[in-house]
């Protein structure tokens, strides 16, 4: 498989170019590119840097939980309260570090918290009002709020802001020089996100409104990185160089099945259909029809997304600004199947 064949070809229904890498038995096997934007005078390399959106969640926030996790300075128990966290705000005190990462909280998918007030304090009361509301562990509903309040729950407990986590933890260990919020380089490299009607053209800057009026930095969006460093990201959570391999394994284990859901700690895992499915359970259709049950991923609402197949040792990382020049273009979401499908049956995988 090449930039050239069919499959990519196709992709141009879905967004102006893309960035894909695909990794086999520990091996890169993939990485190609294609695509530009004229009126911007932008094309599109193997080295291209791209607003994760979602994948925030599970490149950042996740590997900087499970650490904590795996230093035995936090269980998956321990609620908000029990932490000593956020006293001033009584709703969010019941909820685990579980309900956060398995979204299991109750609480609903998204809330405008910027239009409360564009600091923590008011992200937090506007989630705490949304908690008053929820009942832990009995559904799954996927939601932003309880990654936004995840990542101050990690800020409180290293000490420092969730960018500075980040970096202190796992981007300067792992020698990541593209993975950050906020980029400081030039961002004619970036690829360009939306023209929208309240900031123009955003470009270098987090596309997520939520992420965006808090500074660029929350637990749910606003890393950018390329295919490259995520290739190395993730690796390095399977291999021990960030935390032990039982603690890995762990998140990547369906922990919703109860609820009719999907997730692991974080990962979206592709299950088997049960009579009685969770709110979130389609989500997980993005990994096409030959990756085994098992397989792990996530998406970004900018047209982003991970598939791990931890049992052919398959891992397909595709980036994409879909929303650029508008969040419309929905194209995306079926190309993720066929691409995958096109990759398994490419390598042979499957029932072939």
């Amino acid at each position: 498989m090449d930039c050239y064949s069919e499959i990519l070809k196709k992709y141009k229904m879905a967004a102006m170019g893309y960035t894909l890498l695909v990794n086999y038995k520990g091996e890169e096997i993939i990485n190609c590119y294609d695509g530009s934007i004229t009126e911007l005078g932008f094309s599109y390399s193997s080295q291209t840097v791209y607003d994760l959106a979602s994948l925030t969640k599970v490149l950042a926030t996740l590997p900087l939980t499970l650490i904590l996790l795996d230093r035995g300075e936090i269980t998956l128990k321990d609620t908000i309260s029990s932490l000593n966290l956020f006293p001033e705000f009584k709703n969010i005190g019941k909820l685990t570090i579980e309900n956060l990462l398995t979204h299991t909280s109750g609480m609903i998918p998204d809330k405008p918290l910027w239009k409360i007030g564009q600091d923590k304090y008011s992200y937090l009361k506007g989630i705490d009002e949304e908690a008053e509301r929820a009942s832990p562990y009995t559904q799954e509903w996927y939601s932003d709020l309880n990654f936004i309040l995840l990542g101050f729950v990690l800020e409180e407990i290293y000490g420092k802001s969730l960018d500075k986590a980040f970096r202190d933890e796992i981007a300067l260990k792992l020698g990541l020089r593209y993975t950050t919020f906020n980029p400081d380089f030039d961002k004619s490299i970036i690829a360009p996100t939306e023209n929208t009607k309240d900031r123009g053209l955003v470009w270098g800057k987090v596309h997520d409104e939520k992420s965006y009026y808090i500074g660029g930095v929350a637990g749910h969006a606003g890393l950018f990185s390329n295919a490259d460093e995520i290739s190395k990201l993730i690796f390095s959570m399977m291999d021990e160089t960030l935390f032990s391999r039982s603690t890995f394994l762990l998140s990547t284990e369906n922990r919703n099945r109860y609820v009719g859901g999907i997730f692991g700690l974080g990962w979206m895992t592709k299950t088997e259909r049960p009579n009685n499915t969770s709110k979130s359970f389609d989500l997980s259709g993005f990994f096409g029809d030959y990756a085994p049950f098992g397989t792990i991923g996530h998406t970004g609402f900018t047209g982003t997304s991970i598939l791990i197949d931890l049992e052919n040792e398959i891992q397909v990382i595709l980036l994409t600004n879909r929303v650029y020049p508008s969040r419309e273009n929905e194209g995306h979401i079926r190309f993720r199947r066929l691409l995958h499908n096109s990759v398994y049956r490419w390598l042979g995988v499957g029932p072939f």
